[in-house]
């Protein structure tokens, strides 16, 4: 069996591409369906700034084939397309770039905020559809738990600046500041619950809600927010400091029509300052064109990405370097427990056919102690073998284990096992 990632991010992809990728994701996950045969198990990981899939399968090409074609169709484009877009990984360089990835060393800003819930998320996803392997999920907690450690261990995370935050420090250069001022956010989704977390802590309490989808007042139920109608629209952004959209829906939430329309109503106010952390874009590109618009998307964002100090970056790569390697001695560990647990029903067979001999002859009473006194036995004998298998396993001996236990004990052991 052999983990593989399939995936690009903001490094290699410019942020319109992302955006396809990131449309078809679930089309992409419910195609790779836990019926198919060919993989074992599958993980899509698609956020504002990557698109990522890992797999499990036991043939390497015939895997990577398959998944690619699915991604083609979902895009719409040939395979080759696809192909020249998408970068490969397998073995311990899949665990070295999840763990980077979770940890936010891989993100636009290094050390953000959201991408470890991303990640925990697209994980619970997989499961939800029932198609998670026991080595997929093994990857994926162990990330939970280097990301966690990286944060405690360096800070990172803590310090990181969250794409939001960037965004509003780039905003409160010309607003004079964020605390006190009103906002406007567009959208409902698990995002904007971030959005309106970040506004809050800097002392943001005049916030107006509006929704595409009328979900705006279930929303202000639980985030001291007020909702907004359509037909309030123009006016709230007319009067507010500050928009920000968050929605990822289909089209734009703000089109050049609506914020001329806006900028009517706000004659002699200052600029109309607009914030879109939206990946499919819900500002016009043209509305930047406009006189007196200030637009703050993804690009910009990526370019105010702040470094974070040397330091702590080289102490989390340190981490990372040793939950690597912790992580593939433990798959090559688990890769022996199939041997081990033949091994020890074997002998098994063996203690029961005794045990039911001495109870035919002498009774349960006499069966129940040499039960007893064979258990321990079996262990004692056993604990030094299982114990060896896990260390060739680490050590890239475990096709010598097989043959050995083939050779002493007559044992016909499944290798894909």
């Amino acid at each position: 069996m052999a983990l593989v990632y399939l995936g690009t991010d903001f490094h290699d992809t410019p942020l319109t591409d992302l955006e396809k990728f990131e449309s078809a994701s679930a089309e992409v996950l419910n195609a790779l369906s836990p019926s198919d045969s060919v993989l074992e198990g599958v993980v899509v990981l698609a956020t504002c700034n990557r698109f990522e899939i890992y797999f499990e399968a036991e043939s390497f090409h015939d895997s990577l084939d398959y998944v690619t074609s699915v991604v083609a169709k979902a895009l719409g484009v040939p395979t080759d397309v696809v192909t020249s877009m998408l970068k490969v990984l397998y073995g311990d360089s899949v665990a070295q770039h999840l763990f980077s990835v979770a940890s936010g060393l891989e993100s636009m800003i290094v050390g953000e905020e959201e991408i470890s819930g991303q990640v925990k998320r697209s994980l619970t996803q997989a499961h939800q559809r029932g198609f998670v392997s026991k080595n997929l999920n093994h990857l994926f907690q162990n990330a939970a738990s280097v990301a966690k450690a990286v944060t405690t261990e360096t800070g990172l995370g803590a310090s990181g600046r969250s794409v939001i935050m960037t965004a509003l420090d780039i905003a409160s250069e010309g607003l004079g500041g964020i605390a006190g001022k009103s906002v406007l956010l567009i959208g409902t989704g698990a995002y904007s619950r971030v959005v309106t977390a970040a506004i809050q802590r800097l002392g943001v309490d005049n916030i107006f809600v509006y929704s595409r989808a009328g979900r705006a007042e279930k929303f202000s139920e639980n985030h001291e927010t007020t909702p907004v109608s359509k037909d309030q629209l123009v006016q709230v952004m007319a009067e507010v400091d500050l928009v920000i959209s968050a929605s990822g829906a289909t089209g734009y939430a703000v089109d050049v029509t609506l914020a001329q329309e806006v900028l009517a109503h706000r004659s002699g106010k200052p600029d109309l300052v607009l914030i879109d952390v939206s990946l499919s874009k819900d500002v016009a590109p043209e509305v930047s064109q406009l006189e007196h618009t200030s637009v703050i998307d993804l690009e910009q964002i990526k370019h105010r990405a702040p470094q974070e100090h040397i330091d702590s970056v080289l102490t989390a790569r340190e981490i990372i370097h040793t939950a690597v390697t912790n992580f593939e001695n433990s798959m090559a560990s688990r890769s022996i427990d199939p041997v081990v647990a033949a091994l020890r029903s074997h002998i098994g067979l063996w203690v029961d056919e005794e045990i039911e001999s001495v109870r035919r002859k002498s009774g349960n009473s006499a069966a129940e102690e040499v039960q007893k006194s064979l258990r321990k036995v079996t262990n004692a004998i056993l604990h030094a073998p299982s114990v060896k298998a896990k260390e060739l396993a680490v050590d890239g001996n475990h096709d010598d284990y097989i043959n050995a236990v083939r050779l002493l004990f007559n044992i016909e052991v499944n290798e894909r096992d």
